[in-house]
C-alpha cells in the first residue's frame, strides 16, 4: 500500500523552551568542547577527583570513630564481616559436599579400590548434597529510617 499523496502539512515549530536551549548549545558548545579539549582541563579533573576522594574517606573515617564511640559497627565494620560470612559459607558448601563424595563413595563397597575419584564424583562435585542442603534465602537489605 503506497501513502497517499497530496501536500504534506509543515512540521510545527519546537516549543519556546526548546528553541533557547538550542540557541545557547549553539553559542556554549564550541567554546566548551575547546575548553575539554586542552591539558589543564584534564589536570583540573584529576585534582578535583582526588580532593573529592580525600573528603569523602575524611568523612567515612570520621563518622566511623563517632559510631565505635557510641559502640556502634561502622559500614566498614559490617563490610568486613559480611566478606567474612561469605568466605564462611563458601568454605562450609565445599566441605559439605566433600563429606557428601566421601559419604557415597563409603557407600559403594565395590568401588572401593580406584585411585581417582569417578566421572559421577566429579559431577557432583558442583551439586548441593542430598543430605538437607536447601537454597539460600533472599538477602535482606538494611532499612534506612524514614525522613522527618
Amino acid at each position: 500500500m503506497t501513502p497517499p499523496t497530496g501536500p504534506r502539512k509543515p512540521a510545527p515549530p519546537p516549543p519556546l523552551w526548546r528553541q533557547a536551549f538550542d540557541a545557547a548549545e549553539r553559542a556554549i558548545a564550541p567554546r566548551a568542547e575547546e575548553l575539554v579539549r586542552t591539558p589543564y582541563f584534564s589536570v583540573g579533573t584529576a585534582l578535583a577527583r582526588r580532593a573529592r576522594n580525600l573528603a569523602g574517606r575524611s568523612v567515612q573515617e570520621l563518622s566511623a570513630r563517632a559510631w565505635h564511640l557510641l559502640n556502634l559497627p561502622a559500614g566498614s565494620d559490617i563490610s568486613r564481616l559480611r566478606a567474612q560470612i561469605g568466605s564462611l559459607d563458601r568454605e562450609v558448601r565445599r566441605l559439605s559436599l566433600q563429606l557428601e563424595s566421601e559419604r557415597r563413595r563409603a557407600a559403594r563397597p565395590d568401588r572401593t579400590s580406584t585411585t581417582g575419584p569417578t566421572p559421577e564424583d566429579s559431577d557432583a562435585d558442583g551439586s548441593q548434597p542430598a543430605d538437607g542442603a536447601r537454597p539460600r534465602p533472599a538477602r535482606r537489605r538494611a532499612q534506612r529510617p524514614a525522613r522527618p
